[in-house]
């Protein structure tokens, strides 16, 4: 048998990170097992569904690569299929048409709660067989057994069993002809052929009536995991005010694709202690044994780490790319030419050391990668309170160019003349004690003009590899600050 799953979002909203965890844990299972993992947008809600909310969720998955295995499908253009399934259901007598009244209905649970009952329809149209041309408005309800039991299996929770008396005869098509989801969502796991069916586990309640529906349909009980639900960080149940408005936000915000799949697949799943997980690792460890059933918390400060982790990992081709995508408005006067150089390639490397995200990464490439001086802020400068020793740094600053000219030679950068980080560090030491003053003294007006940043890369590995012109320039704005 081939397993089959689905994630099927509906396009009231944007796709928000609990949407996502629940299609990577499709997507995963689908891999692992060598399976299909298919889409499917649930738009039957015709006033609240929205295109643009549908474009966010395909971008989403796209960005993130959980890309889907076979044509997508839509819920809107399947309402002639719900119907025919509403009317065979009828004349096997599994369903019938009811034309009871809210209000009576409203009457029917009042009642039943008076007496300590569940609230639940009375059944008056059950047995009636109610035409459709009756006349009057009327919903179809499905014909539960009055006795017995429904069972079903969850990966997670185990073998679950629910006494028929506790179900509804539950509505399957409204009367203004709408299709209810607990119905429209089994005729198209059924017609979609679903093995294997993975959600939040807030849809267990939903899980014993549409278990009926599928012996109905003559079609085999699929096996259910539901997944524990995310809270934010007050334990609550996550929602806009702890950010989960969009995946694609994080986008924005700058976390690799990789770093949100990492930090999801660890909500509510585990590998022993493993915590950095490449795509590949979560596809050949994923399993339902270790998902568990109490609830995950989101926690930023841990996607924060992993996003760190993730970025000293990288390769900086790769990174280079992702900004020039996603980031290339950030890149001004030229910079964008000297991303993608060689030498942007080179200082890739040294800022995905230092950022914990693309943003970050983003904000020391830029200075990095503009041709000459860039401008500073010099106000932290700790010679701003000592006349003596910015005196003193600017004479080093210009013993410090002049050895770095000479060293260089006729080459286009230290690197290219046999220098490494070493030598310029052993420099820099050199030209500090023969000025009488502290290595960092000399270096944090370098550090900031040459970097654009008080808190940047690794100085000594950037000086070699940057381009003479741009050394020489930067450590010459040193010296006239």
């Amino acid at each position: 048998m081939t397993v089959r799953v689905r994630f099927a979002p509906s396009p009231t909203g944007f796709l928000h990170i609990g949407g996502v965890r629940t299609a990577l844990f499709n997507w995963l299972y689908a891999k692992r097992m060598g399976g299909k993992f298919l889409l499917r947008i649930e738009d039957t809600d015709l006033e609240r569904s929205d295109p643009k909310y549908t474009d966010d969720i395909l971008a989403s998955l796209k960005w993130l690569g959980l890309t889907w295995d076979e044509e997508l499908v839509f819920q809107s253009k399947r309402l002639d299929l719900y119907n025919q399934k509403a009317e065979e259901l009828i004349d096997a007598g599994l369903a019938y048409r009811c034309t009871c009244t809210t209000e009576a209905i409203e009457k029917m649970r009042e009642k039943a709660m008076a007496v300590g009952q569940k609230p639940m329809y009375d059944r008056t149209c059950r047995d009636l067989k109610i035409k459709a041309n009756v006349g009057k408005p009327f919903v179809v309800r499905a014909k539960i057994p009055l006795e017995g039991e429904i069972a079903f299996e969850d990966l997670i929770h185990g073998a679950i069993t629910v006494k028929n008396e506790e179900l509804d005869d539950f509505v399957l098509i409204r009367s203004n002809g709408a299709t209810t989801y607990n119905f429209s969502v089994v005729i198209d796991d059924v017609d979609m052929r679903m093995t294997h069916i993975i959600r939040g586990d807030d849809h267990i309640n939903n899980t014993p009536k549409q278990a009926h529906l599928y012996h109905f349909l003559k079609y085999p009980v699929p096996k259910f995991a539901h997944i524990p639900m995310i809270l934010g960080p007050d334990k609550k149940k996550l929602s806009k005010r702890h950010g989960a408005v969009s995946a694609n936000m994080y986008r924005g915000d700058g976390y690799l694709p990789e770093v949100m799949l990492n930090f999801l697949v660890r909500l509510g799943w585990s590998h022993g202690d493993q915590e950095v997980f490449s795509v590949q690792q979560m596809i050949e460890a994923f399993d339902f044994d270790h998902v568990q059933k109490s609830s995950a918390v989101f926690n930023t400060e841990k996607l924060t780490w992993l996003s760190g982790m993730h970025m000293r990992t990288a390769s900086p081709s790769r990174l280079v790319e992702v900004a020039k995508t996603d980031f290339a408005d950030a890149f001004i006067d030229g910079s964008l030419e000297g991303l993608t150089s060689e030498y942007g390639h080179k200082a890739a490397a040294l800022a995905a050391q230092k950022a914990k995200t693309m943003k970050e990464f983003v904000d020391l490439m830029v200075p990095l990668c503009m041709e000459g001086v860039v401008p500073v802020d010099t106000s932290g400068l700790k010679w701003n309170k000592d006349e003596g020793l910015k005196s003193s740094t600017k004479a080093a600053v210009v013993a410090l160019k002049d050895l770095v000219l000479k060293r260089a030679g006729q080459s286009r950068s230290l690197h290219d003349a046999g220098v490494e980080h070493s030598e310029v560090e052993a420099m820099a030491k050199q030209i500090s004690e023969v000025h009488g003053m502290k290595l960092g003294d000399l270096m944090q007006p370098v550090r900031l003009t040459i970097t654009g940043r008080m808190n940047s890369v690794s100085l000594f590995e950037l000086l070699p590899i940057m381009k003479i012109s741009t050394l020489e320039a930067r450590l010459n704005a040193v010296a006239s600050l």
